[in-house]
C-alpha cells in the first residue's frame, strides 16, 4: 500500500549558486606637485574602483511526492509530511501543502476516493504531468525506503539488559519536472539504541516518529547541500503545448440509413452509418484534460493517453503527441453498456421496409432518435446519399 503526500514549494539557490557580476573597473588618476630636497616632485594616486553586484538568488518550483515502502510505515506518512515541511520552512522555503495537490487531481477525478487517487499518482508519468499542472520544474521524490530493529540481550552480574537499536532509511531524488530525469539523490540513515532491564522500561511507543523526525532534519540537510553545490541544474526545455484532435467512434455497431417519406413511407436503405460516442473522459499521463471528440492542448512527446466513458471498455495507447495530430479511438461496448444500447434503438429493430406510418407514430420515432442522440451517441450522415426522403437522423 502507498499512500502519496503531494506538495509544491519554492526554495531559494545558496551558497555556491550565488554568483557576482562584475562591471569593468574603472580607474582615476590625482596628481599633486610639490618641492622637496630642492627637487620638484610629482605625486600620483591612483584609484581603481571595481563595482560588484550580487544577483537576486535564482528560485526553484518543485513537487514533492512522498511514499513509504514500509507498510508498517503508512499510518505515519502525515507526521512524515509535517516534519518536511517544518525543516523545509525553516530554510526560507515556501511550502504547499500535500492536500493541495490532492485537491487539483480530484478535481479532474470527481468522485474518486483518495485511495484511487494515491494509485492514479503512484505513476511515474502522472506525477510529473502534475508537476507541470502546478507548474513546477522539479519534482522531490522522498521514500521510506526501510525500517528495521535490532535486539542485543546481556547478561552481567545477573542483571539482563537489553539494547534495541531502531534505524530508518529515507531516500530522496530530485527529478526533471518535464521529463522525469533524476538530477541528483541521497539516502540518510537515522538509528536511536534503547536500553532496558527487567526493572526499567522504556517507553518506545513514538519511537518511529521520532526517527521520521531526524530524517526529515538530515533530509533538509542534504537538500541545501545539494543547491549549494549546484547540482540542481536547469531543466530540460521540454516540448510546448500541441493541438491533437480525438475522434471517439462505436466499435462494430452501426446504424441502418432510415428515411420516411412524402406519405410517412418507411424506406430501409443497405447503407450504414457509423456511431461518434460523445463527452467521453479523456486522460493524458493519468490526469483528465478534457473530453473527446474534440481538441486538446497537451506537451508533445510521448504520453499515455486514455480514453474512457460509463458503458465502455478504457481505451489505452502511448502516443507520440505531435501540433496538427488526428487521432480516432474505436471504442468497445461493455456488458452493461451493450445492454442499454439495445434497449435505446428498439425502436429502430421496429420498423418494417415500405411500411406506412401515421402522424403520431412519425413524430413518435423522430423523437426517439432525438433521445439517442441526447444519451450521448451521435450518427455520421455525412456520407448519406442525397435523396428527397427526409432521413431519421
Amino acid at each position: 500500500m502507498l499512500k502519496f503526500l503531494n506538495f509544491a514549494l519554492t526554495f531559494t539557490a545558496l551558497g555556491a549558486a550565488a554568483a557576482f557580476a562584475q562591471n569593468e573597473p574603472k580607474s582615476s588618476v590625482q596628481k599633486k606637485t610639490y618641492t622637496q630636497n630642492g627637487q620638484n616632485v610629482t605625486e600620483r594616486t591612483v584609484t581603481t574602483v571595481v563595482t560588484e553586484a550580487e544577483p537576486q538568488p535564482q528560485n526553484y518550483t518543485v513537487a514533492i511526492f512522498t511514499t513509504s515502502r514500509v507498510k508498517e510505515a503508512d499510518a505515519d506518512l502525515g507526521a512524515l509530511e509535517d516534519y518536511i515541511t517544518g525543516r523545509v520552512t525553516d530554510l526560507n522555503f515556501n511550502v504547499i501543502s500535500g492536500e493541495t495537490a490532492l485537491n487539483a487531481v480530484s478535481s479532474l477525478a470527481p468522485g474518486a476516493k483518495a485511495t484511487e487517487l494515491d494509485k492514479q499518482l503512484a505513476q511515474g508519468t502522472s506525477a510529473v504531468r502534475l508537476a507541470q499542472t502546478l507548474g513546477a520544474n522539479y519534482l522531490l521524490q522522498v521514500s521510506i525506503a526501510g525500517a528495521d530493529s535490532q535486539k542485543n540481550t546481556l547478561d552481567a552480574y545477573g542483571v539482563k539488559q537489553t539494547n534495541d537499536l531502531s534505524t530508518v532509511r529515507v531516500t530522496y531524488k530530485i527529478l526533471d519536472g518535464n521529463n522525469g530525469a533524476s538530477l541528483a539523490a541521497d539516502t540518510v540513515r537515522v538509528s536511536r539504541t534503547y536500553q532496558e532491564t527487567s526493572g526499567n522500561k522504556t517507553d518506545r511507543s513514538n519511537i518511529f516518529n521520532d526517527l521520521l523526525d531526524e530524517a526529515a532534519v538530515k533530509v533538509a540537510a542534504s537538500l541545501k547541500n545539494q543547491i549549494a553545490r549546484g547540482r540542481i541544474t536547469a531543466t530540460s526545455p521540454g516540448q510546448g503545448l500541441v493541438t491533437v484532435t480525438l475522434t471517439t467512434e462505436l466499435g462494430d455497431v452501426y446504424i441502418p440509413d432510415v428515411r420516411i417519406g412524402a406519405e410517412n413511407t418507411i424506406s430501409i436503405s443497405d447503407s450504414k452509418f457509423k456511431v461518434s460516442v460523445l463527452n467521453a473522459t479523456v486522460e493524458v499521463d493519468g490526469i483528465a484534460v478534457g473530453t473527446a471528440p474534440g481538441a486538446i492542448e497537451v506537451k508533445g512527446g510521448l504520453h499515455k493517453l486514455r480514453i474512457t466513458r460509463e458503458g465502455f471498455k478504457p481505451w489505452e495507447r502511448t502516443v507520440n503527441f505531435s501540433n496538427g495530430q488526428k487521432l480516432n479511438a474505436v471504442l468497445e461496448m461493455s456488458e452493461a453498456g451493450y445492454a442499454r444500447w439495445q434497449n435505446a434503438t428498439t425502436f429502430i429493430n421496429e420498423l418494417k421496409n415500405g411500411a406506412k406510418l401515421t402522424d403520431a407514430d412519425v413524430k413518435r420515432i423522430e423523437g426517439e432518435a432525438k433521445m439517442l442522440e441526447q444519451s450521448g451517441y451521435r450518427v455520421d450522415t455525412k456520407d448519406a446519399p442525397q435523396i428527397t426522403n427526409k432521413s431519421l437522423f
